[in-house]
């Protein structure tokens, strides 16, 4: 079918070679288009001698030349050609240039439809020193709102991916280390049944200042809450005399420890297998301990391979206030209240009362520094913006808002009240939802068939010539991106990722 985008005649260049062109407009130069593509990888470097190893997006895919010359300068790298439809990709079929190009497993021609899918799959900030979008002049000429369009969806998908990026770089060995400690630990869990009381409303409890006024209609209304807390908001709920249902905590840092220093009989604690070990241990001496996962590749890798075991949590930012609102959903609850999820600060304070920062600012407190200091320091770490309330937030709490926003929408949750959502049963997303009335079962993990299964695959994949297609491999991308930031020297993707393979091994090995 033809479209408004389509190039409507192949021409013959005076060096023989086959130009496409639109409405008589060549998309290539008519008399050497092999010396113009030249040309065009040449500014991205020494063809003769490239340093990098480059991803490349390119704009265009058009004769195909200029995609070549690039594949032969830089042919360790990775090139992506993004096209407007499917019907545009076939026309060009036509050429040899472009025939030969599409056979080549470093090129991917891919349609605008296909973009978001593509760079999420196959950009590794790792693997690569640099990042290039580019375009071939004359296409961007001739589709320039399109190529516009492009551009602004590469913007955002790779902001996304950059922060992401960021976050594995700066926790993937802790999650690493983190992740082999509790599926060890949950190899010693005992048969548990546990149900849901879903008549009753989700109370999620985070610990912005909020939570103070919430206190007592909480205690008032205690009965018609199945209270899930953050574990911030875990410990304040306590001081204050009231017991969690649930408590829910993702954080890998040794300070999350500090959050269960009081722990009430009888609280359900919901931990990301990647959370912090020395918290699930002491959980686990007297408290009943359901681990999840949140999409960590190794998490969701040993959930596999024991058929599903751990409950996946859509954890949306990573904030533990979705993951908290995730428990909710995927336990059967179709009224969630929110109490504390400010996302700002207001009246001069970060924090409710009673959470780990009041012992841990007061303990360090001193004459020239005393704790309303301190809160003065995290309350203005970063720019503030006032809300017109009193209040103020910062650009982090905003993106924090906006997704647990889109997360409840995404679920069919729809604003009844201020701080109330109700689910809406029309196309209810059931995927991993618990059915009402029914139970969740924690067990026991066969941590001796997991490491086995792991061990073996990882064996295969890096056997000879590493496959990174391998779904095994996935699974070390968090610990690849934190050992490359602490690389004394930029080592080739490869020896990284050999790298967390040992590292890898010796975790499996010494937890067994």
């Amino acid at each position: 079918m033809t479209n408004s985008y389509s190039y409507t005649a192949l021409q013959t260049a005076k060096d023989g070679n086959i130009v496409p062109a639109r409405n008589n407009l060549a998309f290539h130069s008519m008399y050497n288009p092999l010396r113009e593509a030249e040309q065009f990888a040449a500014q991205f470097g020494d063809a003769s001698a490239p340093s990098t190893n480059i991803f490349f997006v390119v704009l265009g895919l058009c004769g195909g030349y200029h995609i070549r010359a690039l594949a032969n300068a830089f042919p360790e790298s990775t090139i992506i050609v993004v096209e407007n439809t499917a019907d545009d990709i076939a026309f060009l079929q036509q050429i040899p240039c472009v025939q030969e190009i599409t056979k080549n497993p470093h090129i991917s021609v891919i349609t605008t439809e296909e973009l978001s899918l593509a760079m999420t799959t196959r950009f590794i900030p790792a693997e690569y020193d640099a990042i290039k979008i580019v375009s071939l002049r004359a296409w961007e000429r001739q589709f320039a709102a399109e190529s516009q369009q492009i551009k602004m969806t590469l913007k955002a998908l790779l902001d996304s991916i950059s922060a992401d990026f960021s976050v594995q770089s700066h926790f993937g060995g802790i999650w690493q280390r983190n992740i082999f400690a509790n599926l060890k630990l949950a190899e010693s869990f005992k048969t548990q049944s546990l149900t849901f009381p879903v008549n009753k409303n989700a109370a999620v409890i985070a610990a912005g200042p909020s939570l103070d006024e919430s206190i007592a209609e909480l205690k008032e209304k205690r009965d018609e809450y199945y209270i899930i807390a953050t574990d911030t908001g875990y410990r304040a709920l306590l001081r204050q005399g009231i017991i969690s249902d649930a408590a829910v905590c993702v954080d890998a840092q040794m300070i999350s420890h500090a959050h269960f220093f009081d722990l009430a009989p009888g609280t359900l604690c919901v931990l990301d297998i990647s959370a912090n070990p020395a918290s699930a241990r002491k959980i686990a001496e007297k408290n009943p301990l359901l681990f999840v996962e949140t999409g960590h590749p190794l998490s969701v890798y040993a959930s596999q391979t024991a058929e599903n075991q751990f409950l996946h949590l859509s954890a949306g930012s990573g904030t533990v206030t979705i993951a908290a609102a995730a428990f909710a959903i995927t336990a059967g609850f179709t009224n969630i209240c929110f109490f504390g999820a400010d996302f700002a600060y207001s009246r001069g304070k970060s924090y409710t009362k009673g959470s780990y920062l009041d012992d841990l600012y007061t303990t360090r407190a001193n004459r020239i520094l005393p704790a309303e200091t301190q809160f003065d320091t995290l309350l203005f770490r970063t720019e503030l913006i006032p809300n017109g309330n009193g209040s103020y937030s910062t650009p982090i709490l905003n993106s924090y808002k906006i997704s647990l926003d889109k997360f409840l929408e995404v679920n069919n949750f729809l604003k009844k009240a201020d701080n109330e959502y109700i689910r809406s049963e029309k196309n209810a997303p059931s995927k991993n939802r618990i059915e009402k009335h029914s139970s969740v079962t924690i067990q026991a993990f066969d941590y001796h068939h997991f490491s086995h299964v792991y061990e073996k695959e990882l064996h295969a994949a890096f056997s000879g010539n590493t496959d990174k297609t391998a779904p095994v491999f996935i699974t070390l991308l968090p610990y690849i991106a934190w050992l490359k930031r602490r690389c004394a020297r930029a080592e080739h993707f490869t020896e990284i990722a050999r790298l967390a393979y040992m590292k890898t091994l010796e975790y499996s090995t010494h937890e067994n």
